[in-house]
């Protein structure tokens, strides 16, 4: 498949996201990866896992080896949606937390007090749970950030805000533009299919009926389905 029909495949979803629950929802095209539905947790004899709660609510996750390698990994998760499970989360998926625990790396991350475009909540959260590291199992020789999509731009926060914390970084499809320009990238496809396809989809100040609060998602789906049934509304999602 080409480039450019991939593209002409994604960018209609990815607008179609972000008209769901409007500013609510909105954060969920950022996303990258799933949700963090379950705890990350690596299972193995022969490491130390420590857990415990924040006094702001947030829950956090510790796994350390028996042949620590004096290297901590403190990850930080991505975008949840309100009212989703969320659970604290240190490594991105249980293979490779087990790779990296059986080659003597430490890791770490916390809930973040919130879920949605949390970032506020999670850069303190993140670092206590670093301070709560160095008091139950000792000060490492090396702290890595990283973490996938909303995690990537909190990773680069992380290292702005308190660089002398961390001897590096990875931000994996971080949004590192920021949440304006984010949005505005968002914007400009939603803006395209409101043009192109039906103009009585909300794109900004969107209207949630209490009683039907995907409405204009279920808008904005019905008439792409009714694009795609024609070439001309194949040709008009494809620009």
């Amino acid at each position: 498949m080409s480039r450019i029909k991939r593209l002409s495949l994604l960018l209609p979803a990815a607008g179609l996201l972000a008209l769901s629950l409007g500013p609510a929802a909105a954060p969920a095209l950022a996303a990258g990866r799933p949700a963090a539905a379950a705890s990350h947790k690596t299972v193995a004899a022969s490491h130390k896992t420590v857990t415990g709660t924040l006094p702001d609510g947030a829950t956090y996750l510790i796994e350390v080896p028996a042949n620590w390698n004096g290297t901590l990994f403190l990850y930080s998760h991505g975008y949840v949606p309100p009212g989703s499970p969320n659970p604290a989360t240190d490594v991105g998926d249980p293979i490779t937390g087990a790779a990296m625990l059986a080659q003597g790396f430490a890791l770490a991350g916390s809930s973040y007090a919130s879920t949605g475009w949390a970032i506020q909540q999670a850069l303190p959260d993140q670092i206590s749970t670093l301070n709560i590291f160095d008091s139950q199992v000792g000060h490492p020789k090396r702290t890595i950030a990283w973490g996938h999509s909303l995690g990537g731009i909190i990773t680069a926060g992380l290292i702005q805000r308190y660089p002398n914390r961390f001897a590096g970084a990875l931000p994996m499809c971080g949004v590192l533009s920021g949440g304006v320009a984010t949005w505005n990238t968002a914007l400009d496809s939603e803006f395209a299919f409101q043009q192109l396809i039906d103009p009585s989809v909300q794109v900004v100040n969107i209207t949630i009926p209490p009683k039907d609060p995907i409405a204009n998602l279920t808008a904005a789906e019905t008439a792409a389905a009714a694009a795609q049934a024609t070439p001309q509304g194949q040709a008009r999602l494809a620009l």
